[in-house]
């Protein structure tokens, strides 16, 4: 008795494409350069920017800090996997801490994972469908946190090769090349963990996907077992290296190592109900274009279903179980999502008016401010270059604390540091009260009477502060005084920044 559901790729679900147009999607080298130059054009006008996101700026800040000998966790405190400090650490290098290197880095990355979607998308469609499909990621990233450098952009080209691996899996017919597959898969997905801890869960996935290809080719109940066991040690070898440093670093860094990238994620507040809604939200308004033509391409997959069609419906609830099950709301949480929805959309965009479909999701992407936002970009430039210089004349070459505001400033700076914390919402947001492995208020009290010549804070609203953090701003007047204020009409993180000068110094405006 057949199976009802093909092994192989499917043949096309509508007639062959012809014309000129189509011709030039087949060739790899036109559909390279197409993707190349989408990438380019949508990312361009944030290159220059230095505090485009809040997260890159202190990433190529942790970055520097590992160059110059300051370990993660121990000497520069944060919650992201060591995977991420090293590959920021060699963007800083090769760029020389500069925020243009760090975007052409991750302009390539972006254009690599859509060569990515456009080669997985070529099981499921002809050359344009998958090279629109990647085209789709390029187009859709920048409205949702994914313009710059944050982690997504870097480890969604390893989650996305090991789909590939996993999808190119499903037409083999004995063990031997599935496992292979699946160990390839694993080490990208183990890579990826040490960037992003949340792409656990779409690397679980993949290797239950590959454990039913091994039982659907044969494979006995032992060495599925066997097999798993392989797979689970390879996914978790690069974050067992990364251990094995700081344990040999010492049983204190091992502690922090530990408490840092595993307990504190788990300690992290949320915002509540109104977060989540707002996510969701903010998924449905970004993207609903992508989503309903990946749904009408899983659609359309479905009247000659594969195994392949099967797994990548699962990748995308995977995705999505990923962006739901955080307990707080960022955009750029979204970004993994997009790689496998515009898979499913070059199915759809193999239909006879699927260009026309692109198109429109186009415009739709063009029209949104990240792409398209000259202006922001270049009065956050301009502003963050008045800041530093006011930074730079009222600390009197003396230390800097960054209450709230840009990291980039201790970059450019140089300033002595009074904190390991150098991520302001460590120390000042109520969610992070309890999750970063001390005690707020006294940190910031330390933090105080070490009489730091300059501390930036910002004036935003307080009900997203630290009740230590408030009385910690509160007390600024008395030793400090406001030596610049930017406007209310900046974008982020810019707006209304203040800059307080301790008042034994110089006043530079006097």
């Amino acid at each position: 008795m057949k199976s009802a559901v093909s092994v192989e790729s499917p043949p096309p679900l509508t007639p062959p494409l012809k014309g000129r147009g189509t011709e030039a999607f087949a060739s790899p080298t036109i559909a390279a350069l197409l993707i190349i130059a989408v990438a380019v054009a949508t990312r361009i006008v944030a290159w220059w920017n230095p505090v485009a996101h809040v997260d890159d700026q202190f990433y190529l800040l942790a970055g520097e800090e590992l160059l110059a000998g300051r370990w993660p966790y121990v000497d520069v405190w944060d919650r992201k996997p060591l995977g991420l400090f090293l590959l920021y650490a060699g963007i800083a290098w090769i760029g020389g801490g500069s925020i243009l290197g760090l975007n052409l880095v991750a302009t390539s990355f972006a254009a690599a994972t859509a060569w990515i979607i456009r080669q997985v998308g070529l099981r499921f469609a002809s050359p344009r469908g998958a090279t629109l499909g990647g085209l789709a990621y390029l187009l859709t990233i920048p409205l949702i946190g994914g313009q710059t450098g944050q982690s997504p952009v870097f480890y969604n080209l390893l989650i996305a090769g090991a789909a590939w691996l996993l999808i190119d899996a499903a037409k083999a017919d004995r063990p031997g090349p599935v496992f292979g597959r699946a160990l390839g898969a694993m080490a990208l997905c183990g890579l990826a963990m040490t960037i992003k801890q949340i792409s656990l869960v779409e690397g679980a996935y993949f290797g239950l996907a590959f454990l039913w290809f091994l039982r659907r080719t044969g494979a006995e109940a032992r060495h599925l077992a066997m097999a798993a066991l392989a797979m689970i040690a390879v996914a978790l070898t690069p974050t067992a290296l990364a251990m094995a440093a700081y344990a040999m670093a010492g049983r204190a860094e091992l502690n922090a190592f530990i408490f840092s990238t595993f307990t504190s994620i788990f300690l992290k507040g949320g915002w509540g109900g109104t977060s989540k809604l707002a996510g969701l939200l903010y998924f449905l308004v970004h993207l609903t274009p992508l989503l309903l033509m990946a749904v009408a391409g899983a659609v359309m997959r479905q009247r000659q279903p594969t195994y392949q069609g099967a797994v990548l419906v699962g990748w995308i609830a995977a995705a999505l179980i990923g962006y739901l099950a955080v307990p707080h709301f960022f955009d750029h949480y979204a970004l993994p999502v997009a790689v496998p929805l515009s898979v499913s959309a070059a199915t759809f965009f193999d239909r006879r008016n699927g260009l026309l479909f692109f198109a429109g999701l186009a415009a739709f992407c063009v029209m949104q401010p990240p792409i398209r936002n000259v202006e922001k970009n270049r009065a956050s430039l301009h502003e963050f270059r008045r800041l530093s210089t006011a930074v730079e004349q009222a600390r009197r070459g003396g230390c800097l604390y960054v209450g709230d505001g840009p990291t980039r400033l201790y970059s450019v700076s140089g300033a002595c540091r009074v904190t390991r914390h150098l991520f302001p919402d460590h120390l000042n947001l109520v969610i992070e009260d309890e999750a970063v492995g001390i005690d707020t208020g006294p940190e910031l009290r330390r933090i105080r009477a070490g009489r730091p010549a300059v501390i930036v804070t910002q004036m935003r609203l307080r009900d997203r502060y630290s009740p230590a953090y408030q009385q910690f701003l509160a007390s600024l007047p008395a030793d400090y005084r406001v030596t610049h204020v930017s406007r209310q009409d900046l974008p982020q993180p810019l707006r209304r920044v203040v800059v307080w000068q301790r008042k034994d110094l110089a006043d530079p405006q006097s």
